[in-house]
């Protein structure tokens, strides 16, 4: 029993080596969001209407590595663009001047993301990549995922708000602002 508490402590220590490099990248807005001042595209601060797309990702980390299902990520998302209250919210992607596909993807390393395109051109406008913490605990992967989607509303708010940054809270209590003096 000692020798495979040993050996699984020294494989956990060396996986952890490992992995470090890895998830040091927390986030696509890691250094701030639109941080070489690139035009942002007319229909994304125009745009009034919006339809939130849920496109399929990985559904086999539901429910065993993550809470809730495959469509997880689309509806935190929701929500919480609805709560920012930014845009109108459509249940017609047809009625949209813009639409958000928001992606869960699991392997090599979780990942939220969301693409933003025209409503009726269809033309990629803009996308943002959030990483989840893939933490032992259940609780501490559900609490990361829920982190990752409140950390892509800040990426879109801060993109869209003139002058703002990405100041999303986080479960440390610290903001992006905080993160990148690390």
């Amino acid at each position: 029993m000692f020798l495979s508490l040993n050996r699984f402590v020294a494989v956990m220590s060396i996986g952890a080596c490992l992995a470090a490099p890895v998830c040091a990248q927390k986030s696509s807005a890691a250094k701030g969001v639109n941080t070489l001042a690139a035009p942002v595209p007319a229909p994304l601060l125009n745009g009034k209407r919006v339809f939130i797309s849920y496109e399929i990702g990985d559904v086999t980390s539901f429910p065993s590595a993550y809470s809730g299902g495959p469509e997880r990520a689309y509806s935190e998302f929701f929500n919480q663009m609805k709560a920012w209250g930014r845009f109108e919210l459509v249940m017609d992607p047809s009625d949209a001047d813009l639409v958000f596909a928001v992606r869960f993807v699991d392997a090599p390393m979780p990942q939220i993301r969301v693409g933003i395109s025209d409503g009726k051109t269809h033309v990629a406008l803009w996308g943002f990549v959030e990483q989840v913490d893939p933490a032992v605990f259940k609780k501490h992967r559900d609490a990361s995922f829920s982190e990752s989607v409140k950390l892509l509303i800040g990426d879109v708010q801060a993109l869209l708000t003139p002058g703002a940054a990405a100041t999303a809270v986080k479960a440390d209590g610290k903001t992006r602002l905080s993160d990148q003096a690390q």
